[in-house]
């Protein structure tokens, strides 16, 4: 009864062995075959894709306008060569230093919290929707005279998916009374610089783990740069002042086919040729991309192309009142831009004209201030 019992399992099991053999490795025994050859009465017609993915047209903008353009939706924005190969940087514009992070706020926010556990620094309050972080008094073995606190502030960048973390240090006698205010800049540039580069050196060792908060996603308030459509023309409005503003603007007008032939910095403006898509052979490039070989030569400065602006109710409003504008006949040969930076409010402003102080067609406009964009620090 037993060996009648085991013989149809013995078989189960050999069946099954046979049924779900391993192919895995069958690869590896593979032999080469003689490619297939069509009879010579018979045509062949090649596989294509059932949907084929068209080709990207250089025409995309960075941002869309649905009243003019109707609704596009937009290409991501493509990473520089900068971005790729530098994770944390500590940025200096005159006496502000900041860490930047090409992280969003929901990855550094948790990370910065970490760090100041694991060096034993306590945290008195926490504000994450404006990320604000406050520590409690700490003091330096190198130093035993006074104590400091540290107020850290987190939040988004100019360009999308980065964080700014922002420190501020303040000290007091190690007897003395706490004080009740925040100075406006550090009062110790070299525990400034502790904070700012041992942070740094920390989000640097691990803003490659992807790990992020949801209470960070809501970290660092409002987007700092906005490319919009204000009375029919783009501009570039960035929170931030207007020195950092002058400066971003330059290191954005030094990349990807922008050079610099002359600025005026009283002035706001930049008198530049754009080069970006000379190796371009649509329309779209052929109209406003700059002659590689015209690029390095400025044919006029900024102080002559001043002295000759179109008269239009544009070129009037925005730099009529600059001094040593003139409203004159255009220059022979004269080409290149004009990058205007305006105080508007509690922002900067930034509009980009050709050389003569117009408008620009809307596609190019936009083309151009995006280039700027996500070149800013």
């Amino acid at each position: 009864m037993i060996i009648k019992t085991l013989l149809p399992l013995t078989l189960l099991m050999v069946l099954s062995g046979c049924i779900f053999r391993d192919l895995s490795s069958d690869y590896q025994r593979a032999e080469s075959l003689e490619p297939i050859e069509v009879p010579n009465n018979m045509a062949s017609t090649p596989m294509e894709p059932l949907y084929p993915i068209p080709d990207v047209e250089v025409e995309e903008q960075a941002f869309y306008d649905i009243e003019k353009d109707g609704f596009v939706v937009p290409r991501p924005e493509p990473m520089s060569a900068e971005r790729e190969n530098a994770k944390i940087k500590i940025q200096r514009v005159g006496e502000r230093r900041w860490i930047l992070a090409e992280a969003p706020t929901s990855q550094v926010w948790p990370l910065t919290q970490s760090f100041l556990s694991s060096y034993g620094i306590g945290v008195v309050a926490r504000e994450p929707g404006v990320g604000l972080v406050e520590t409690d008094w700490v003091e330096f073995k190198t130093d035993d005279s006074t104590k400091s606190q540290y107020k850290l502030r987190i939040e988004q960048g100019l360009r999308p998916a980065t964080t700014e973390v922002h420190v501020l240090h303040r000290q007091m006698d190690i007897k003395g009374p706490q004080p009740d205010y925040w100075p406006r800049q550090s009062q110790s540039e070299d525990k400034e610089s502790w904070m700012l580069e041992e942070l740094a050196n920390s989000l640097a060792g691990n803003i490659q783990n992807k790990s992020a908060s949801l209470l960070g996603q809501a970290v660092g308030g409002e987007v700092k740069a906005k490319l919009i459509v204000e009375s029919g023309e783009p501009e570039l409005q960035l929170a931030v002042s207007m020195e950092r503003a002058w400066a971003t603007v330059a290191h954005a007008l030094s990349k990807e086919g922008f050079k610099i032939w002359d600025e005026s910095s009283e002035n706001g403006i930049f008198y530049v040729q754009y080069a970006g898509l000379k190796k371009k052979k649509g329309w779209f490039g052929r109209m406003f991309s700059a002659d590689e070989d015209t690029l390095d030569e400025r044919p006029y400065s900024l102080t002559e192309i001043l002295l000759h602006i179109k008269e239009t109710p544009e070129s009037k409003e925005l730099i009529g009142l600059t001094p040593g504008v003139v409203f004159a006949d255009p220059l022979p040969n004269a080409q290149g831009y004009l990058v205007v930076v305006r105080r508007k409010g509690d922002m900067a402003v930034v509009k980009v004209r050709n050389h003569r102080g117009t408008l620009l067609p809307l596609n190019e406009n936009k083309h151009l201030l995006g280039v700027i964009r996500r070149n800013l620090i």
